[in-house]
């Protein structure tokens, strides 16, 4: 009789465990948003779409090459090209280099998130309550409504840190890197102009600003070119000062520090909002490797475990779950 798994979080590890165990267990996946993706999300405003997190990724790993070759080949991941810049501490443009490929997916970045869900049991907004004693016959997961979702052999959590440690609880050891880690926070702010990008440059660095990144989503492969969809994104460093600050003064300040890094009004734009992320981004330096506890039968991954890069979170996943599928057949 297979194993019965529950994955808490829908992102890219959390579907990437599923599709490598799916064979070996009976696999259920836990997503408390609206959605699967995570990070790699899309944010729908027709006629704009926003990838709000995640805006492109690399593939430098064999193993990850070899996972994109057949979805660059059926077209669901194609390479970002154009010019990218870097706004100087003057706002002064300079040139910036891209050395190897850019990838997002199409026509959305959270295509890819969906694509990984496909012949899953994937269970959208559904959140999952502290796991409490173990029976012998497994765990009881409770949703935070106090549903009942059945016993499981196996539960592996991917969600950030913090929501990890509440789930796990005592079941973690004391020294833990769970309990250390710190995701840095992100604002994301979306702007959307009926008419199309004009400018030269395709995405730009900016230094020394409380925004880092300027990405024109509507430049990217398989997305309407009519319109200008604008993502925005704070310092990592800046968010984590303001992460508790009313969110409509911040949208105010990043509004105006945007238009004054690259001298577009946004009082004309059709459409304007802003997205908190609360756990955007882990140091590099903090990379720990995921959690794997065999005698309870639970196990964690997620960014925290080896970098906030896209390659980096798949490539996780699926060291854990070479473990996993090692302690049950």
């Amino acid at each position: 009789m297979k194993k019965r798994i529950a994955i808490i979080g829908a992102g890219v590890s959390g579907l990437t465990l599923a599709q490598h165990l799916k064979d070996h267990a009976d696999v259920v996946v836990f997503e408390k948003a609206r959605g699967v993706g995570g990070r790699m999300s899309t944010r729908y405003a027709e006629p704009f779409y926003f990838d709000h997190g995640t805006q492109f990724f690399t593939a430098r790993s064999k193993a990850f090459q070899r996972f994109i070759a057949p979805l660059i080949a059926s077209g669901l991941i194609a390479e970002w090209k154009g010019k990218v810049v870097t706004f100087q501490a003057d706002n002064t443009l300079k040139d910036r280099l891209w050395f190897e490929p850019h990838y997002v997916a199409v026509p959305h970045m959270n295509s890819l998130g969906r694509h990984l869900a496909e012949g899953l049991d994937v269970r959208l907004n559904t959140e999952i309550a502290p796991l409490g004693e173990k029976h012998a016959e497994g765990w009881q997961l409770l949703g935070k409504d106090g549903t009942a979702h059945g016993m499981f052999d196996w539960v592996i959590s991917t969600a950030p840190p913090v929501q990890t440690v509440n789930l796990l609880q005592t079941l973690l050891p004391g020294d833990s890197p769970l309990h250390q880690i710190k995701l840095q926070g992100c604002f994301t702010l979306m702007i959307g102009f009926k008419t199309p990008w004009t400018k030269p440059w395709m995405a730009a660095k900016v230094h020394e600003k409380p925004i880092e990144w300027i990405a024109v989503n509507s430049s990217k492969p398989g997305r309407n070119k009519d319109l200008t969809s604008l993502v925005v994104h704070s310092r990592n460093d800046w968010a984590d000062e303001h992460l508790e600050d009313d969110l409509q003064q911040t949208q105010q300040t990043l509004v105006r520090q945007f238009e004054a890094v690259t001298g577009i009004a946004c009082d004309k734009a059709e459409y304007l909002s802003m997205h908190r992320w609360k756990y955007a981004i882990v140091l590099e330096n903090e990379k720990k490797g995921f959690h794997l506890d065999p005698e309870r039968n639970i196990a964690a991954t997620g960014d925290w475990a080896s970098a906030s890069r896209i390659e980096d979170v798949w490539l996780n996943a699926a060291s854990l779950a070479k473990a996993i599928v090692e302690k049950i057949t």
